[in-house]
């Protein structure tokens, strides 16, 4: 059975996930969602250290040499920059950056029991304010990422040392430093997959709630001021919402994981709170056919029969894309 997170509860998922302590149990639904958001951060780290790797029999190969292809995290493989292990990428940290803005604004209305914490977080204009400069602070010339804006004569050798600051980014502080600093209108118009990072945390905390959607988009247009961005985000964020609140697979056959996706993204294409345009419709009933192919195809195989469907060839420069 379904439940909504108490607002108390909700908050406190979130602002214990990130400072990364034991969340203690305060319903299914609250549990769910910190382990989501823990799961999310822990699985960012574990795959930063072999981030981008388009070249998978290359990839492969160094995992069989090293014994690490049934473990394949933190595996040091990244030939674009270099950060520690455990550190996160540019999408993690975008996503550690929303969760830190939902929970210091629990501590700044007066704690974790004030409901209003959630209603304000993403919708008033003061504390819009505060997340993009959050932002601009983390990612920023004064941060890990180094100097901003680079000089465009200078062709830094790869891979760099400290994290890979991401298209979305640079169009968000040049906006910025253009004096749009307001949201959206200091969102650039990438459409890439930051917008499903930084939805993850929103998704922890306003799980159940009729504007779910409508702070996903906010989240999602203070960097990515790009309508495909914000739809592709709020497919990610419908799915993770029935994941977190619980569907009829998960307590069925187990808790099989491909039924709970089926099911999950069922749920999401009948969920009344979002109009979906045709491609992502078109996307998703594919996802949800290929999954019910009999016998269940593994990761590997489910990856390349969607690479071969004629929707996917304009969207991918490659199959493993969709890896990537």
């Amino acid at each position: 059975m379904s439940q909504a997170l108490q607002p108390a509860h909700r908050i406190g998922a979130v602002a214990a996930a990130s400072t990364l302590p034991q969340q203690p149990q305060v319903g299914a639904a609250a549990a769910a969602a910190a382990a989501a958001l823990v799961g999310a951060i822990t699985g960012d780290a574990a795959a930063q250290t072999s981030h981008w790797n388009y070249k998978r029999g290359v990839f492969h190969k160094a995992l069989i040499d090293a014994d690490r292809m049934d473990n394949a995290e933190f595996f040091p493989f990244n030939s674009f920059y270099n950060v520690a292990q455990g550190g996160q990428s540019c999408y993690g940290d975008q996503l550690f950056e929303v969760a830190r803005h939902l929970a210091s604004s629990c501590n700044d209305t007066g704690g974790e029991g004030d409901s209003d914490a959630i209603d304000i977080a993403l919708t008033s204009p003061d504390y819009l304010n505060i997340l993009v400069g959050r932002f601009e602070t983390a990612f920023g010339s004064q941060s890990s990422y180094g100097p901003w804006p680079v000089d465009p004569s200078c062709k830094p050798k790869i891979p760099i040392e400290g994290p890979w600051r991401h298209a979305s980014i640079k169009g968000f502080l040049s906006n910025l430093s253009s004096g749009k600093r307001s949201v959206p209108e200091c969102g650039s118009d990438d459409a890439q997959a930051d917008a499903i990072a930084k939805s993850v945390p929103v998704v922890c905390v306003y799980a159940g709630r009729p504007d779910l959607l409508d702070r996903v988009e906010t989240a999602v247009r203070l960097t990515q001021n790009s309508d495909r961005a914000v739809e592709y985000a709020k497919v990610a964020a419908l799915f993770l919402e029935k994941c977190i609140l619980g569907t009829a697979a998960s307590t069925e056959d187990g808790g099989k994981t491909a039924n709970i996706v089926i099911d999950a993204l069922t749920s999401a294409l009948q969920d009344k709170r979002a109009t979906f345009d045709d491609e992502a419709l078109e996307l998703m009933s594919l996802v949800v056919k290929i999954l019910k192919r009999e016998p269940s195809p593994n990761f590997e195989e489910a990856v390349n029969l969607l690479s071969m469907e004629p929707i996917m060839k304009p969207l991918l420069q490659s199959p493993v894309s969709l890896i990537a």
